[in-house]
């Protein structure tokens, strides 16, 4: 009973795999969660299961994916008979709370033991947990997400110091939109910094487990709401000093695999049908065995999509079904200055052909690419000769998956459906 760690998850909202400081980034400053993957593991092969808010949270919770538990549009409320990780732990003795982004749906709420939408709530969940119970805490950040109209007189980043992905093309507009983007990482990485203050001075540090991530990829054109690794990929590190030695893990891994993980950390266990793994072993020994593959999904996101991908160390599939239309953004990526350039460029005849897709015409049904050789996904290998065999694998592998785990048909489509007003539940 005493063994078993006090868990602390930290939720970022649409934060980019490539984009703190640990990972490599020239000039985005994040000291604090830095120091959190210094001291920890860093993983550096980690996926979600879809490039969108509440069907990837969903996932996390249960180590299921959306379409299994009917989640997979955007804002679908998690079933009243699905259990989360929450209600195991509460099961097991856990003090459990939420405080900031939750995206369950609001009856969700009522799982936990205290909850906050706001995400500086912590010290009233510390006044109130029990002393003599463990407790599980999930701070879901509403930073990087759009919209950053509020940040715009406090961006601490200068245009010129953003360091753009090759997938968008170089302009002011673009490079002061990535700015703002920078001051929400900032922004939240110093609310962190005070939530893992108050552990090392409340001498919490060394019985709590640790987790930080992104709920998926950042907020621009061709990453959220997309299957390449910009919208799926996303930053995870694991942290309990004394506990597990610091490093890095480069398995194949998805957040599918958390919860599970979790649970068995505090002895319990989450639904049978899970199809999360533990990453116990992993958590232990960098060499120990990590995933073959991992699959995504993309569904309804303001409009209608339906998209399947399989990925390995070496390759991506991605299966479009509604491939005549072009590809649909999320709204707030959708209203960004970006988008907004871009399209006026190509309105223009500014920008060449390789840079239109996929913001204009139909796609292709089939994309696979060899992400050794082309680790941006730009050139679509599906009709190479060459990889024929790949593609046959691949193309099997992804549909076996899609049958095993219960996926929705892509004919009932729900191009007018509209969004509730309950997202931030």
């Amino acid at each position: 009973m005493s063994n078993r760690p006090n868990i602390l998850w930290l939720i970022a909202d649409d934060a980019g795999w490539e984009d703190l400081g640990c990972l490599g980034h020239p000039t985005l400053r994040t000291p604090h969660i830095d120091n959190l993957a210094e001291r920890g593991l860093l993983f550096t092969q980690a996926f979600v299961t879809s490039p969108q808010c509440s069907p990837s949270r969903s996932s996390l919770w249960t180590g299921k994916y959306a379409h299994t538990m009917r989640t997979e549009d955007l804002h679908t409320p998690m079933p009243d008979d699905e259990p989360i990780l929450a209600d195991r732990l509460r099961e097991q003795g856990y003090f459990v709370g939420n405080i900031g982004k939750l995206h369950l749906g609001p009856k969700a709420r009522g799982r936990f033991d205290y909850y906050s939408p706001w995400a500086t709530a912590w010290p009233r969940f510390f006044k109130q947990r029990p002393a003599d119970r463990p407790f599980f805490l999930c701070v879901g950040y509403y930073e990087p997400h759009r919209p950053y109209a509020l940040k715009l007189t406090r961006a601490s980043y200068p245009p010129e110091a953003v360091k753009l992905p090759p997938y968008l093309p170089d302009s002011k507009a673009i490079r002061t939109d990535f700015s703002r983007y920078y001051t929400a990482i900032t922004a939240m990485d110093a609310k962190i910094g005070a939530l893992l203050a108050y552990l090392r001075q409340h001498d919490l540090e060394r019985s709590t487990l640790v987790v930080f991530v992104s709920d998926n990829g950042l907020p621009f054109p061709r990453a959220k709401g997309f299957l390449y690794d910009p919208g799926i990929r996303v930053p995870l590190i694991v942290s309990q000093p004394g506990t597990y030695a610091a490093g890095t893990r480069d398995q194949l891994t998805t957040l599918l695999d958390l919860a599970p993980t979790m649970a068995e950390l505090a002895d319990t266990r989450i639904a049978e049908d899970t199809r999360g793994m533990s990453l116990a072993n992993v958590l232990n020994d960098a060499g120990a065995a990590g995933r073959e593959a991992i699959f995504a999904e993309r569904n309804w996101h303001d409009l209608d999509d339906h998209s399947r991908a399989i990925r390995t160390t070496r390759h991506k599939y991605i299966r479009n079904e509604y491939f005549e239309d072009p590809m649909p953004f999320p709204s707030d990526i959708n209203r960004s200055p970006t988008l907004k350039w871009i399209r006026g460029a190509l309105s223009q005849g500014l920008l060449p052909p390789e840079d239109r897709l996929p913001i204009t015409g139909p796609r292709p049904p089939e994309e696979l690419y060899d992400l050794e050789a082309d680790p941006n996904e730009f050139r679509n290998l599906a009709a190479c000769d060459d990889h024929a065999a790949v593609l046959v694998d691949m193309r099997g592998r992804l549909a076996q998956w899609s049958r095993e785990t219960d996926d929705v048909s892509p004919e009932a489509r729900v191009p007018r459906k509209r969004s509730p007003l309950s997202w931030l539940a």
